[in-house]
């Protein structure tokens, strides 16, 4: 991928997360913000969220569409634009290694004595640990 490219789709992705988290701000779903700019549910389902059904592609959003959605939200297309060229051009945080992950969670020091034995006693039914690799499988019936 040219990074002309990735730059693109870094920059639609990043537009789409903009829209929702000011409709989040503003407890609005995509079915409330399509009433208000006269499209349909499956209209802006297909563009903000999952995508058309039969291709699991995002339909890109028009100018048009981003004008009335800035317009709706009470934004200049300028300035919902501009966030989703911030957010595109952010370095991204870099990955966690899950050991990390689990250690900011559930502390460095978790053991056993803080789990109910009973909960123990499910889990050693249910995830048994495989004779090869020593991986808990599920057997649940």
């Amino acid at each position: 991928m040219t990074e002309n490219t990735d730059r693109s789709r870094r920059f639609a992705d990043a537009l789409i997360s903009e829209i929702k988290a000011e409709m989040g701000r503003r407890d609005l779903s995509s079915r409330g913000l399509g009433r208000l700019i006269n499209k349909s549910s499956q209209y802006m389902s297909t563009r903000l969220d999952g995508g058309n059904p039969r291709t699991g592609e995002r339909v890109p959003l028009g100018v048009g569409d981003l004008a009335a959605i800035a317009e709706a939200l009470g934004l200049s297309l300028t300035e919902l634009v501009d966030r989703a060229e911030r957010a595109a051009d952010a370095t991204p945080a870099p990955p966690i290694a899950l050991a990390d992950r689990r250690a900011s969670v559930s502390g460095p020091d978790e053991d056993l004595a803080h789990i109910p034995d009973n909960v123990i006693e499910e889990w050693a039914g249910r995830y048994a640990a495989h004779p090869s690799d020593g991986e808990p499988e599920d057997h649940t019936p």
